[in-house]
């Protein structure tokens, strides 16, 4: 044992009667009378990483302790260890992007030292946290290369943990057979190894849940629990071995495992405790005790209301008063500068009156007065230079501020990649007025009850445009997102009536008349049959059939989604495609832009035109002509609206 571990090891056993914050307290205290050395960096490491989950703020002041004395003898092992006890504390404190930022910093001192182990160690852990994030795709190219060290090395416990958060990233993007195929290499790893994982079990029993093996998933849910104890708060695998059971119509045996999952839930709302309070609800339904299921499935919409509902009303408060605060703030600011070059003016053109005056009578005074006024313009001028330097600075911070909303909102938006896969042939047409955008394009993927895939996808046109405009695509994205995949609609005209009422209800918690909402035109394609079913909110959909030459338009209601006089469901249209159509789907952005000759609108007829004059040729090439038409036609006018126009060849 190394001297440094041995030391850590007795000063432990030494002070094990104490209270964690007194043992805490009593090893830093230790520590800090060492001389600084490497010994010294060691051992506060080792402290910080023993006490990180039960004291993490004293934790958090001792790594940054520990970091200064290592950077400043260039102990960089010892920085690298610190700033990833660091990305632990802030994935503990619910601080993702700082935890990311602290392991990006650790890999690069473990760079510098070429430790290939440390590397792939923080690679994975940040792997883990685009997983948690529902980054899959990032999480799979972290979890590949830490997984390729950690085979070069024959690290098999780290190829353990890289195969199952494999098989889970991959069963989360609809890659069941490549979920199946980690899972079981996780398998390999668990029995070489020589002993039993019971998170293998309970991934590899999800994978049969989700493809409908539920006696195979019974199975491994039940192994799961036996090796880790069904009171350690597994709560979920417990709610998933219910509805293997219910999923077989088992309601009487499904029961009891629900009420075991909520009862060891922790006593906050999640989404799982909220999704089990559901399951309930639907057994109690299937048992006939309609008084249960009443009262379960209103404990689930309070849990609902309190997890979505509150989170919405803070991103909204919080980016409108953001908003709100820093425009006000460049007013004063505006307004003060202007007020105090004005006086300085005024008193200026006085004195100048009075030393004028003076002048006549003594030359000499004048001279002296001249050289005061001189200095005193000199000092006004560089006052209002120092306000103006301090308005541009306050635009620059506002832009940055906007610029980082576009990052948030560019997260709602499909990956590209995420699209490219589900539409090879296709493209989107995206040009926000401002830096951030009130249009925006949505996608998601489902299989229905044959197993058939289900592409939805959307162009949506929210009220405003700007700063404004994305604060209400992010209310009207999200009750999109709820009504496929909470609510489990499949119909489009479903999920807009269900939209509606989940935006009509996030806008009624304001005391304000808010009639904000949007008009959309969304699509459900069926991968295997090419069935299109179609709804749209005051946008239309166009479809130019195979070897045709016309553009068939299919009507929308004429209503938005958002408060309105008179709300009617919205209908949902079925036509069955041939392979080689192109679908259009677009907002009111491309058509309303004034241009041209006379500063017109394009308008809806010749916006068709040049859709039909490039419909023979591929779509990015479609692409490309039509952004080339738009901005020929735009010139030197403003761009009045969003753009956002998609084309899909099936």
């Amino acid at each position: 044992m190394k001297p440094i571990l041995l030391l850590f090891t007795i000063l432990a056993i030494s002070f094990s009667s104490l209270s964690q914050e007194k043992q805490l307290d009593s090893l830093i205290n230790l520590a800090s009378n060492m001389k600084l050395d490497t010994n010294k960096i060691l051992l506060m490491n080792n402290i910080a990483w023993d006490y990180k989950y039960t004291l993490p703020k004293k934790t958090k002041q001792l790594v940054e302790d520990i970091i200064l004395q290592s950077k400043k003898i260039q102990f960089n092992s010892g920085t690298a260890q610190a700033y990833k006890t660091l990305g632990v504390l802030m994935d503990e404190a619910g601080n993702i992007p700082k935890s990311i930022q602290y392991y990006e910093i650790a890999i690069q001192y473990y760079k510098k030292l070429k430790d290939e182990m440390g590397i792939a160690k923080s690679e994975a852990n940040i792997g883990i946290l685009y997983r948690d994030m529902r980054r899959n795709k990032e999480a799979i190219e972290k979890f590949k290369s830490s997984n390729a060290i950690f085979i070069s090395h024959d690290f098999y416990p780290g190829q353990l943990i890289i195969y199952q958060n494999l098989s889970i990233c991959y069963g989360a993007i609809g890659k069941k057979d490549s979920a199946l195929i980690f899972i079981k290499q996780a398998v390999k790893i668990m029995n070489d190894l020589g002993f039993e994982d019971p998170n293998v079990y309970g991934n590899y029993a999800n994978i049969y849940l989700s493809t409908k093996n539920y006696p195979k998933a019974i199975e491994y849910y039940n192994k799961a629990l036996q090796l880790k104890g069904d009171n350690h708060g597994e709560f979920t695998w417990i709610d998933n071995l219910g509805l293997a059971y219910f999923y077989q119509g088992q309601n009487e045996k499904a029961l009891p495992y629900f009420l075991k999952s909520i009862a060891n839930a922790p006593n906050i709302y999640t989404a799982n405790t909220m999704a089990t309070h559901r399951h309930l609800a639907d057994v109690y339904y299937h048992l006939k005790e309609y008084q249960k299921a009443y009262q379960t499935q209103f404990q689930y919409i309070e849990i609902r209301d309190s997890i979505f509902s509150l989170e919405n009303s803070k991103q909204l408060s919080e980016l409108t008063k953001k908003y709100e605060t820093e425009k006000k703030q460049i007013q004063i600011t505006s307004l003060t500068a202007q007020r105090k070059a004005q006086d300085k003016q005024i008193k200026s053109e006085q004195r100048q009156k009075y030393f004028f005056a003076g002048g006549l009578i003594i030359f000499a005074v004048l001279g002296i007065f001249l050289f005061r006024l001189l200095r005193q313009k000199s000092k006004a001028n560089k006052i209002i230079l120092e306000q103006r330097n301090t308005l541009e600075h306050k635009n620059q911070e506002i832009l940055a501020s906007i610029t980082y909303a576009k990052r948030l909102q560019d997260a709602i938006l499909p990956a590209k990649d995420y699209w490219r896969n589900a539409f090879p042939e296709s493209f989107v047409l995206y040009k926000p007025k401002d830096i951030v955008a009130g249009d925006f394009y949505w996608m998601e993927q489902v299989n229905n009850v044959n197993g058939d895939e289900l592409l939805f996808f959307a162009a949506a046109d929210c009220t405003g445009h700007g700063v404004p405009g994305a604060m209400v695509s992010v209310v009207c994205c999200n009750a999109l997102n709820r009504s496929v995949l909470e609510f489990g609609l499949i119909d489009p005209g479903q999920i807009l009536d269900k939209s509606r009422e989940l935006v009509i209800a996030t806008f009624e918690k304001s005391s304000e008349n808010v009639m904000d909402g949007m008009d959309i035109s969304l699509c459900c394609l069926n991968k295997n049959t090419l069935e299109l079913n179609w709804a749209g909110a005051n946008n239309p959909l166009w479809y130019n059939p195979k070897g045709t030459d016309e553009l068939i338009e299919i009507k929308p209601n004429k209503q938005p989604i958002g408060s309105y006089m008179e709300l009617k469901a919205f209908t949902t249209h079925s036509i069955i495609l041939e392979k080689g159509t192109s679908i259009y789907l677009f907002t009111d952005g491309y058509a309303d832009q004034f241009g041209g000759r006379d500063g017109k609108k394009f308008k809806y007829k010749q916006f068709k035109e040049s859709i039909l004059s490039n419909s023979k040729i591929d779509m990015s090439q479609q692409k490309e002509n039509l952004t080339k038409t738009f901005e020929r036609w735009k010139g030197d006018f403003e761009q009045v609206d969003d753009v956002c126009v998609i084309g899909i060849q099936v």
